[in-house]
């Protein structure tokens, strides 16, 4: 126990010991000594267990503050595990207990069994019969004392089976999904990586293309420009005939309109053959 007040029993560090057929003793380290007395040894026995039992939980509990003290709090959702491992751990203590009472039990009611065979005088079987009834009952308590730790133990841990197996259950459920989501986001993610690099290589070869294009039209137009200007230069000259009666008309290129006229009729003369 945490606190201490008077009459107060440490079991954690107590030692239980039976003296005779009632009574029992309990000292605590030297420093306090119980003898205590039951009405019969039926009910000593059921003393005796009920303090293993209680004695085994403590030193449990005190193992377990103690190792609670060097570590932080737990968190709230490992609150009811712990707890549940706690129970099945003290389940188990009370288990081992039990089944320590009962081979000392066992060991003494063979005892008994024994010195009841090596009897020989007829008065004292009354007695011996006797002890021997009374260790048979104590070894039924205590067996009844385990069957029932046992079955304790066995439903609790069919209970929180099925918990433990569904939680585990939606644990791989959830990881399963994880797996199928990420598989589905890596095969999007190359999708749009693929879609992506396609985006960026056709705008550049539509820009070539269109610039290898745009060059033969620039040529053609230099040069239709350069053959017109070869038009321009070599064009046939036309004839004009200017009558005289125009007087001396200047045409754009400032030569006289007579000069021209008669040049002209000369160039006709001697181009044209004699009759």
């Amino acid at each position: 126990m945490r606190h201490t007040c008077r009459g107060t029993i440490n079991l954690a560090t107590a030692n239980i010991t039976v003296e005779d057929s009632c009574n029992f003793i309990i000292s605590n380290g030297g420093a306090q000594t119980y003898h205590l007395k039951a009405s019969s040894e039926v009910e000593r026995q059921r003393w005796v267990t009920a303090l293993e039992l209680a004695k085994a939980k403590a030193v449990k509990m005190l193992e377990e503050s103690d190792d609670s003290g060097d570590e932080s709090v737990s968190q709230t959702d490992k609150t009811e595990l712990q707890s549940t491992l706690r129970t099945l751990s003290s389940k188990v203590e009370d288990l081992s207990t039990c089944n320590d009472l009962i081979a000392k039990h066992g060991t003494a009611l063979q005892r008994s069994l024994s010195e009841l065979e090596s009897l020989r005088l007829p008065a004292d079987s009354t007695e011996k019969i006797k002890q021997v009834n009374e260790r048979a009952t104590l070894f039924r308590i205590t067996s009844n004392a385990m069957i029932n730790a046992c079955r304790d133990f066995l439903l609790l841990a069919q209970t929180h089976s099925k918990k433990w197996q569904k939680s585990l259950q939606h644990e791989r459920d959830q990881r399963i999904r994880l797996e199928e989501t990420l598989e589905q986001l890596a095969k999007q993610h190359n999708h749009l990586e693929r879609a992506f690099r396609g985006a960026t290589v056709l705008p550049a070869g539509a820009a070539g293309s269109g610039g290898s294009a745009k060059d033969p039209c620039c040529s053609a137009k230099g040069d239709l420009s350069d053959e017109d200007d070869d038009n321009e230069f070599f064009d046939a000259p036309e004839i004009i005939t200017v009558p005289e009666s125009m007087g001396h008309k200047r045409t754009g290129s400032n030569i006289s309109g007579t000069s021209s006229d008669i040049s002209l009729d000369e160039q006709v003369r001697s181009g044209s053959p004699d009759p």
